[in-house]
């Protein structure tokens, strides 16, 4: 593992959510993707390099994420010709940001894909071993530990991605996710309005 890496708020979701103990992707190509977007765009939000106007996300100039995969997608903010809602970005960004952030904690030594078997089940999904227990049981333990701002957007992340168990208080996880700020309330929005159709296809 690469020395002082951090794991990103991304990939917090992805070994806690995305990923389940035994590193199987659960409901492969699923509303997931749409928390992985907006993992990442909560991320930029609370390091400050986005922030919300009238209804749109807005990067901020000069703004320099630490993370590779977060400065690509604060490029593409920056260089986008119109102003982008946080619905339209979360479903632009889903596109990929499975790929990119496993490739991330594989090269990070965290995962390692699992090799395909043949012959390939109906329903196949993609395979990893962990081989940081450390990472992936500290994303576990932030997740709902309400300890800080970040480990209260993975939270919301879960619950808006309709993974997380409902054994919080509404209104104490409503004040929470407010003080995450307006842009992170919009992005949390989004990704729910996301996943909800998801949800109606895979019930129906």
């Amino acid at each position: 593992m690469k020395a002082g890496s951090r794991t990103t708020l991304a990939g917090e979701f992805m070994l806690a959510v995305y990923l389940d103990g035994q590193g199987r992707v659960p409901g492969y190509r699923t509303g997931l993707d749409f928390g992985l977007s907006g993992a990442m765009l909560m991320e930029l939000a609370l390091d400050g390099c986005i922030h919300a106007v009238d209804g749109h996300i807005v990067a901020v100039r000069a703004a320099q994420p630490r993370d590779r995969v977060l400065g690509e997608v604060l490029a593409r903010i920056q260089s986008s010709r119109r102003p982008r809602t946080a619905s339209q970005w979360v479903m632009i960004l889903s596109a990929g940001a499975h790929k990119r952030l496993a490739a991330g904690l594989i090269t990070d030594g965290v995962l390692v894909r699992r090799p395909r078997r043949l012959p390939l089940p109906t329903a196949s999904a993609r395979r990893y071993d962990v081989l940081c227990g450390e990472r992936r049981g500290a994303a576990v333990r932030s997740l709902r530990s309400g300890a800080d701002d970040r480990s209260v957007a993975l939270t919301a992340l879960a619950t808006a991605c309709a993974v997380a168990s409902g054994d919080q208080d509404g209104s104490e996880y409503g004040a929470a996710v407010r003080s995450l700020g307006p842009a992170c309330a919009q992005i949390l929005a989004a990704v729910a309005a996301c996943v909800w159709p998801m949800a109606l296809c895979s019930w129906a």
